[in-house]
């Protein structure tokens, strides 16, 4: 019976030893199965709005551990729109960024502003796993094939009111990650610029106001003030599609480029995708580059008209789908466009063609 306890022990001993070998080996795969999906190279830029340029005073990104990951680049003055990305000047990493502090100064307001704030981990990593598809370089029987990447670009965006908006961005691609919100704070000059000739603080503000801002942007915003909200109605989502209605019913749209205001980018690049008709939700347009099976041609949106037809047609038909139609004169030489709605259309007026290509 000794003998019998003896070896059953010694067996619940070595279950128990090659259990804790299993599991610590499970757990190890486990936690290099998730390194491997958890680091995605990236880029840190700065942007803001045309005509409402900011500059970098000081902040970085940290991590999980709250281990610092960058500093934000001190790139000088950004304003080039908020479609685009800001300048790169060596920052980035490739941890998943966990929080962001920055501290900005916002000429067009006279004003510093400072965010310190946790950021969506899991929408991040969700949208680096995703990705999207893209032309390859490499050609591949004389052509370059569709392949599968990912973004490698993170990008604060900092608007009037302290608005500050976070995207992931590459290669014609660029999401929304989240909103923030910076609140004002006192930055001395002097700790922000080395030549400050002696001014005073508003001296600072009145001065460099003049240097970074167009005239015509001085002139507007001393007439009508800053048009605080309006980056944040950039964001309101409709439902709609873009519909081409050709003279010639063989043509179609193969790809599309699609910029919006609220700071995103699309490329549709499969034939067969925009053949499927499917309505996305999605901010108003900016801009759209469409490819059709001869030619190719790129239209920019005015914001007022969109936002106005939009949410006109929501107001009658709520939650009805929306389709932005293009009708080419022929040879593609101008083009015609409306926003329809159920069975209403509504003109568009105001939108421009920059240029039409190909034939």
């Amino acid at each position: 019976m000794e003998k019998e306890n003896g070896m059953y022990i010694k067996l619940k001993i070595i279950f128990a030893c090659f259990l804790f070998i299993s599991v610590q080996a499970c757990n190890k795969q486990d936690k290099m199965s998730r390194n491997e999906n958890t680091k995605f190279s990236y880029s840190v830029t700065v942007s803001a709005p045309e005509d409402y340029p900011v500059e970098v005073h000081e902040g970085w990104l940290m991590d999980d551990q709250k281990k610092f990951i960058c500093s934000m680049p001190k790139a000088g003055t950004e304003g080039g729109g908020w479609e685009y990305d800001g300048s790169k000047a060596g920052q980035g990493g490739s941890r998943i960024p966990y929080h962001l502090n920055l501290t900005y100064v916002a000429y067009a307001e006279k004003k510093f502003y400072t965010v310190d704030a946790d950021l969506p981990v899991d929408k991040i990593l969700e949208e680096f796993k995703k990705g999207f598809d893209v032309q390859g370089r490499k050609k591949v029987d004389g052509e370059n094939p569709v392949v599968h990447d990912t973004y490698d670009t993170f990008t604060v965006g900092a608007a009037p009111g302290g608005v500050i908006v976070i995207w992931l961005s590459g290669n014609h691609n660029r999401v929304e990650i989240c909103r923030l919100q910076a609140k004002e704070v006192f930055v001395d000059r002097n700790d922000f610029y080395d030549n400050a000739h002696e001014r005073t603080q508003e001296g600072f503000f009145d001065k460099m106001f003049e240097i970074q801002l167009p005239d015509a942007a001085q002139e507007e915003i001393k007439e009508k003030g800053i048009p605080f909200g309006l980056w944040d109605n950039y964001r309101q989502r409709f439902k709609y599609r873009f519909v081409l209605q050709p003279y010639d019913d063989k043509d179609v749209i193969l790809t599309n480029d699609i910029r919006f205001y609220n700071g995103e980018q699309r490329f549709y690049l499969r034939p067969n995708e925009l053949a499927k008709g499917e309505y996305h939700l999605a901010a108003i347009p900016f801009s759209t580059y469409p490819m059709f099976t001869k030619y190719n041609t790129e239209i920019l949106f005015d914001d007022k008209e969109m936002l106005s037809v939009f949410k006109e047609l929501q107001s009658k038909h709520p939650n009805k789908p929306m389709d932005i139609i293009i009708i080419p004169t022929f040879m593609y030489t101008d083009f015609k466009l409306s926003v329809k709605c159920e069975d209403e259309i509504i003109p568009l007026t105001k939108y421009k063609v920059k240029g039409v290509w190909g034939g």
